[in-house]
């Protein structure tokens, strides 16, 4: 949780007048606190000398409670105003600036899958000439990449995946492949996922040459939810953006995964299909 504090002082002007008995009606003194958690913000109203209030929220909705919570529709930048009226009718305002970031509904504690029902802008399903993977959804938030994954295999195969990311939204810089044009990969993640095995490499050297070295990032990811339904194999994991060279900064991000049987001996499939451009995510 984020918490923000704004104070305004707002400064009522003594007008000069001929009577030596005129009287000046002071302003509200307008001061609130704000709270910020996801897309939920917490207004808790300190307003001295004030008999009612309004709020507008600055996305087109409006409040009359003292201290009220309102939840803002995305991310973005917002301007909330609160309107402070004294018992003499005065209007004092008091104006902020909030941006709100992009949350993910996706956990990887809740021991379900369910919650990626709600993640719609990301998703892609193979065609029908790719015979592994059957879906991906992809989701973010200002630390975590998400994914997940649907396909033709069971967990006990420990099947190695490999993940080509372009993380510096950048196709100038990183290995160019056939497999998943549009992007110069910048990052590969590569192993056994299920079978707790995942290393993180970064490319170096011209971009035709499928050079990596080891990065030696540890805890760059978690494991979530797996689920056996059949013959279908689903999970979902988190990717670590602070952790992953240039993922904390970038505003895009392109990813390609293609899996391997797990000694090695043939390659299974790819998401999305060969020869497709890669995923791409933007961040903004």
């Amino acid at each position: 949780m984020r918490l923000f504090r704004y104070t305004f002082f707002m400064i009522a002007a003594a007008l000069i007048g001929g009577c030596s008995d005129d009287k000046v009606t002071p302003d509200a003194d307008v001061f609130y606190e704000v709270s910020i958690n996801g897309n939920d913000v917490t207004f808790t109203n300190k307003t001295e000398g004030a008999v009612s209030y309004k709020w507008n929220f600055g996305d087109g909705t409006t409040s009359e409670e003292e201290s009220p919570v309102h939840t803002y529709p995305g991310k973005g930048k917002y301007v909330p105003t609160l309107y402070a009226t004294t018992k003499d009718g005065k209007v004092t305002e008091g104006s902020t600036v909030l941006y709100i970031a992009k949350t993910s509904p996706v956990k990887m504690d809740d021991n379900s899958l369910a919650d990626w029902d709600h993640v719609t802008d990301h998703e892609i399903t193979s065609g029908a000439g790719e015979k592994y993977f059957k879906r991906a959804k992809f989701d973010y938030d200002a630390s975590y990449v998400y994914v997940y994954l649907e396909m033709n295999s069971k967990a006990e195969n420990a099947d190695i995946f490999d993940f080509y990311m372009d993380t510096d939204n950048n196709p100038a810089t990183g290995l160019l492949t056939g497999t998943f044009p549009d992007g110069g990969y910048d990052v590969l993640l590569e192993g056994a996922v299920l079978a707790d095995w995942f290393d993180a490499f970064y490319h170096k050297g011209a971009q035709n040459a499928f050079t990596f070295d080891a990065s030696g990032v540890t805890e760059f990811y978690t494991l979530g939810t797996k689920q056996q339904d059949g013959g279908v194999l689903k999970f979902e994991l988190r990717l670590s953006r602070a952790k992953l060279k240039g993922l904390a900064a970038t505003t895009a991000l392109r990813i390609g995964i293609e899996a391997t049987k797990g000694d090695w001996s043939a390659t299974l499939g790819d998401m999305p299909d060969k020869g497709q451009s890669s995923v791409l995510i933007n961040f903004e």
